[in-house]
C-alpha cells in the first residue's frame, strides 16, 4: 500500500479513504485496515498508561522513604524555623546552664541585696532568714545549671532521647510550671497579697521563657508526642512521674541505686512540705517563720526539690544499675547534688552550731549530708574512668 493511502494521528497510521490507491479497495478491506490499525493503537496507550502509573507510584514511594527516613533522624519536630532550631540545641541547655549559674552567684554572695530586687519594700527590715533562705535558693540555682550542663553533654552525644534525659527535661519543665504559679500568685498582680516587685516578676518570667524553650525543645524533638501541645499536655509527664514512683523500690543496682532511692523519697516528700506546710517546716528548722518573703522563698526552694533535685538522684540511681555514673552526663548530675548538699551544710551548720535551729535541723542536715557523701564517693570512684 503506498504510504499516500495511510495517514498517521498520534504516531499511528490510518487508512486515507480519500486515496486514490484506497478507493479502488473494496470497503470490508478499507474497515479492517483502519479498524486492527485503532486497535493496536489503544494497546500501545494502555501499555503507556500502565507503565507510566508504576513510574508516578515509584517517585512517590521513593518521596515517602526520604520523608519517613527524615522523620526518623528528627522525629515529631514539626517546624523548622530558627526558634525550633536552637530549641532542645546543645547550645540552648550551655546558655541555660551560664543562666542559672549567673542567678545563683548574687543569691549566694549578696543575698541581701538580691532581697530588695526581689521583693522591694517588702524585705525591710533584713529578717534573719533572708540571708539563709536566699543562699539555700542558691544551691537550687546551681543544681539547675548542672542539671543543664548535662543536658548539654547527653544532646552531643545524641543521647537526648534516651527515659533518663527525657525526665530530666520533664522536670525542667515542671519546676518551672511550680515557680510560674509562685511568682504569678506573689507578684504585683496578686493585688494586695503582692510579695514579689514589678521588676523582679519580668526579669524572672524572661529567664523561665528561656528554660522552657530549651526543656521543651529537647524533649519534644525526642519524644513521641512531638512539640505540640496538644499531643504532649500534662498528662504524659504525670505518667512519666508515677511509672518512676512505682519504680523506685526496684533496686536492681546494689547500695549505690538504694541510696540514690532513699535521696529521691527524702527530696520529694522534703519539697512537698515546703510548699504545703511552708510555715510549720520553717518553725521545724529555724524556730522563725516570719515575713511573706520568707514564705514565698522556702516555698521557691520546695519547687526545686519537688521537681527537680529527685529527678537527679533519680537518674543517678539509673546510672548506677546501668553501670553509667563515669559517663560524662551523669557525672555532672552528680557535681550538682555534691554542690547542693556542700551548699547546705555550709548554710546551715552555723545556724545549728549557734543554737537557734529548730528541732528537725540536724535531720535536715543529715540528709544533706548523706546527699553529699553518696555523689562525693561516686565521683572518685568513677573520676579515672
Amino acid at each position: 500500500m503506498s504510504a499516500q493511502g495511510l495517514r498517521c494521528v498520534g504516531g499511528t497510521a490510518f487508512a486515507n479513504r480519500s486515496s486514490p490507491v484506497v478507493s479502488r479497495l473494496p470497503a470490508r478491506q478499507v474497515h479492517a485496515l483502519s479498524s486492527g490499525s485503532a486497535k493496536s493503537q489503544l494497546r500501545r496507550d494502555a501499555r503507556l498508561v500502565v507503565t507510566n502509573a508504576r513510574n508516578i507510584n515509584q517517585e512517590r514511594g521513593t518521596k515517602q522513604s526520604l520523608k519517613s527516613e527524615k522523620q526518623s533522624k528528627n522525629p515529631k519536630n514539626d517546624r523548622n524555623g530558627p526558634i525550633d532550631e536552637a530549641a532542645g540545641s546543645a547550645n540552648s541547655y550551655l546558655a541555660l546552664a551560664a543562666l542559672n549559674a549567673a542567678a545563683a552567684l548574687p543569691l549566694a554572695v549578696a543575698p541581701h541585696t538580691v532581697a530588695d530586687f526581689l521583693f522591694g519594700a517588702a524585705a525591710l527590715p533584713h529578717d534573719f532568714l533572708h540571708e539563709p533562705l536566699l543562699r539555700i535558693l542558691a544551691t537550687g540555682f546551681a543544681g539547675a545549671s548542672t542539671a543543664a550542663a548535662s543536658l548539654n553533654l547527653a544532646a552531643k552525644k545524641g543521647l537526648l532521647g534516651e527515659s533518663s534525659f527525657q525526665r530530666l527535661n520533664l522536670a525542667i519543665l515542671a519546676a518551672s510550671a511550680v515557680n510560674t504559679v509562685l511568682f504569678v500568685s506573689n507578684s504585683a498582680t496578686a493585688g494586695e497579697s503582692s510579695v514579689v516587685s514589678f521588676s523582679a516578676f519580668w526579669v524572672t518570667a524572661a529567664a523561665l521563657g528561656a528554660t522552657v524553650l530549651a526543656a521543651w525543645g529537647g524533649y519534644g524533638k525526642n519524644s513521641d508526642t512531638g512539640l505540640s501541645l496538644k499531643r504532649v499536655g500534662p498528662l504524659p509527664a504525670v505518667k512519666k512521674y508515677q511509672d518512676d514512683l512505682a519504680d523506685l523500690p526496684d533496686n536492681k543496682g546494689g547500695l549505690q541505686s538504694t541510696l540514690y532511692s532513699l535521696l529521691t523519697i527524702s527530696l520529694v516528700a522534703s519539697g512537698a512540705a515546703y510548699l504545703l506546710q511552708p510555715q510549720e517546716t520553717l518553725e521545724l528548722f529555724f524556730n522563725n517563720s516570719k515575713g511573706q518573703e520568707c514564705i514565698f522563698t522556702w516555698r521557691a526552694i520546695g519547687a526545686g526539690l519537688v521537681t527537680l533535685l529527685p529527678a537527679m538522684t533519680y537518674t543517678l540511681r539509673e546510672g548506677a544499675q546501668l553501670g553509667k555514673l563515669e559517663e560524662a552526663p551523669y557525672k555532672a548530675l552528680n557535681i550538682g547534688i555534691l554542690g547542693a548538699g556542700a551548699g547546705h551544710l555550709a548554710v546551715l551548720t552555723p545556724i545549728l552550731l549557734s543554737g537557734s535551729g529548730g528541732p528537725f535541723l540536724p535531720a535536715l542536715l543529715g540528709l544533706w549530708g548523706a546527699g553529699s557523701a553518696v555523689s562525693g564517693v561516686n565521683l572518685l570512684k568513677n573520676g579515672d574512668a
